[in-house]
């Protein structure tokens, strides 16, 4: 019997948050959002691009909810995500549009465990276990170079801690994408005995940093934040 891989979206406020204002609190979602990750069945070339057949077929996410600077509202640069898996890796495809194409990158640090603080920046954050209090971040910036942390109860981070992943780039005139390949011996996990498991997600999005004027902050899932 085929496997199929559900990952269940919900808030794991894992990443620094500016102070927020209080007149846009509200009550978080009843239900979380789920995403369903399809099996690639042709083989991922990564290399950037997302011209696998298997991309094709993966479901559209694409329904951020702003952040920052202010909860709720429109957004100037849409965000759209697949997720695919095989036997050895879960894979991540993105595309981040900015209007001003490769003039619009703001990169300042090309290190390997970059300054967040100062580049655009796309993240995934995974609790393989669910356990609603760990969570393990992989991030990158428009040119490629990697970010890789652990999340311990929301407050406790260690940055010095590297795992196995790879992610390519590539920047276009109407934004860049991006195409992460994580394996799953890279994390940490109950085995499933049944045809389906359950992970939480979390997909913040950094467009400009946060000390360009253009700066905003997009998750996946609508939650409240306090200050």
């Amino acid at each position: 019997m085929k496997k199929v891989w559900t990952v269940f979206v919900f808030a794991i406020r894992a990443i620094p948050l500016l102070a927020q204002e209080t007149q846009n609190v509200f009550p978080p979602p009843p239900q979380p959002q789920v995403i369903m990750a399809k099996e690639a069945v042709t083989g991922i070339r990564l290399d950037g691009r997302l011209d696998d057949p298997d991309w094709r077929q993966a479901s559209l996410i694409n329904q951020f909810f702003r952040i920052e600077p202010r909860q709720g509202g429109s957004y100037g640069y849409p965000t759209e995500v697949r997720v695919l898996f095989d036997a050895r890796h879960l894979y991540f495809g993105v595309f981040c549009r900015d209007s001003l194409g490769r003039k619009g990158v703001r990169v300042q640090d090309l290190r390997r465990d970059f300054s967040w603080g100062e580049n655009d920046i796309f993240g995934i954050q995974l609790d393989p276990q669910n356990l609603k209090q760990y969570c393990v971040s992989f991030q990158t910036t428009p040119y490629g170079n990697q970010r890789d942390l652990q999340v311990f109860n929301d407050d406790n981070r260690d940055n010095d801690w590297n795992a196995l992943w790879a992610v390519r780039t590539v920047q276009t005139d109407t934004g860049y994408f991006a195409e992460f390949a994580i394996p799953f011996k890279s994390l940490r996990y109950e085995i499933s005995e049944t045809d389906s498991v359950a992970w939480g997600l979390l997909l913040p999005v950094w467009p400009g940093g946060i000390m360009n004027k253009r700066f905003f902050l997009l998750f996946l899932n609508r939650f409240p934040l306090t200050a």
